[in-house]
């Protein structure tokens, strides 16, 4: 496959969902918080009670990976703490997630491999961007955390657009910022609806990163709901197969 751009999604396809990592490791220390309030609540309770916020809970360019005020108030409510507690509650509950984030997102092993794929990509000469439905104060830190900032030429983000995947509009403005032919450029990510749907119906090509099948979005769930100008050229289990498919 000739390009020159290659897009990337950033959650689930550069970096993998860090949430229940976070969550094991600062199991104790979110107990803590609430102990030092008055509130005595049972780890596990606590943990799943926020798993079952994070999944269920969404609005406009909500940052599931670094989590968000919001979230956490809505957890509060699930576990009966008062209004006026939640409010207290929620900095010190958000800023100890988000050390338990950094520390998970330094020391991800996967995220070094993803590194080392970008790289040979660059080294091939091609301009890399990252189109994503995220916040860009909360994707910009986690690339900094990461290292992976230095591979990108450009970061889009849902929030300065002002719309979500799979709107076309954002496809289109990442064609126009790559500046070129729109057949010579990729775009990858793990969703059939939200990535490789809308950017084959403009005329990139595609590749879907199949996650594990507990992640759910596998092509396998996908294949006779997608018409055959919406599927993806090429569908892998791990980035490194770019590097075979990408000349």
């Amino acid at each position: 496959m000739k390009v020159d751009g290659i897009g990337f999604d950033y959650g689930n396809t550069l970096v993998s969902d860090p949430f229940e990592r976070v969550m094991k490791l600062k199991a104790l220390d979110f107990v803590r918080v609430l102990e030092a309030n008055g509130y005595e609540v049972v780890g596990r309770k606590f943990v799943k009670a926020w798993a079952e916020i994070n999944k269920n809970v969404n609005y406009p360019y909500c940052s599931h990976f670094s989590q968000e005020i919001p979230l956490i108030k809505a957890l509060l409510e699930l576990l009966g703490v008062k209004k006026n507690d939640r409010n207290k509650l929620s900095q010190p509950l958000l800023a100890t997630y988000r050390s338990g984030l950094k520390y998970v997102m330094r020391n991800d092993k996967g995220i070094t491999h993803v590194g080392d794929v970008l790289a040979e990509l660059k080294r091939r000469g091609k301009k890399l961007m990252i189109l994503s439905n995220e916040r860009m104060d909360t994707i910009d830190i986690q690339l900094r955390w990461t290292g992976l900032w230095r591979y990108f030429d450009r970061i889009i983000v849902s929030e300065r657009l002002k719309a979500e995947k799979p709107d076309p509009r954002l496809f289109t403005y990442m064609m126009k910022a790559f500046g070129m032919p729109k057949e010579r450029i990729l775009y990858v990510g793990d969703d059939p609806e939200r990535d490789i749907k809308p950017a084959k119906l403009l005329g990139m090509k595609a590749v879907m990163l199949e996650q594990p099948q507990e992640l759910g979005n596998t092509w396998r769930n996908y294949t006779t709901t997608l018409a055959d100008n919406e599927k993806p050229d090429h569908v892998i289990k791990d980035l490194a197969e770019l590097l075979q498919i990408v000349k």
